[in-house]
């Protein structure tokens, strides 16, 4: 799946989005993103991407448009019945709750795992283009 970031840092965004200050935002308007993970928190959709840092971020779905909807054939689903509604990623991440946290924390062995598969997509994706 892929995003484009459509809309400006400066625009007025939704309420539910106020608290994210501009500061923390690390995405350039007109590029595209893959998105490595999906998530419904508090009703709200946010996209798991690598940010201009490099580093592994969620942002609202209120910032991009979708360019590309393929999923990867490797993510799951999972549905929650709490603040935490909906995780849609590989299952490092969206197998139960716990792991989404040690995502979202940044946790070494989730982190460590997100690279490892990257480099493994991106390993695939150069064997595909020589074809």
């Amino acid at each position: 799946m892929r995003v484009k970031m459509i809309r400006s840092l400066s625009e007025e965004r939704p309420a539910s989005i106020q608290d994210l200050h501009e500061s923390q935002v690390f995405i350039s308007t007109g590029t595209e993103y893959e998105v490595h993970a999906l998530v419904v928190f508090e009703g709200g959709v946010h996209f798991q991407v690598v940010d201009d840092l490099p580093m592994i971020n969620w942002y609202p779905m209120w910032y991009f448009e979708v360019v590309d909807p393929t999923i990867p054939d490797d993510w799951i689903c999972n549905l929650f019945d709490d603040v935490l509604q909906m995780v849609l990623g590989p299952d490092f991440v969206a197998r139960d709750e716990a792991s989404y946290n040690s995502m979202v924390e940044l946790e070494w062995d989730a982190t460590d795992k997100f690279w490892a598969r990257l480099k493994a997509r991106s390993a695939s994706e150069d064997d595909k283009s020589l074809l």
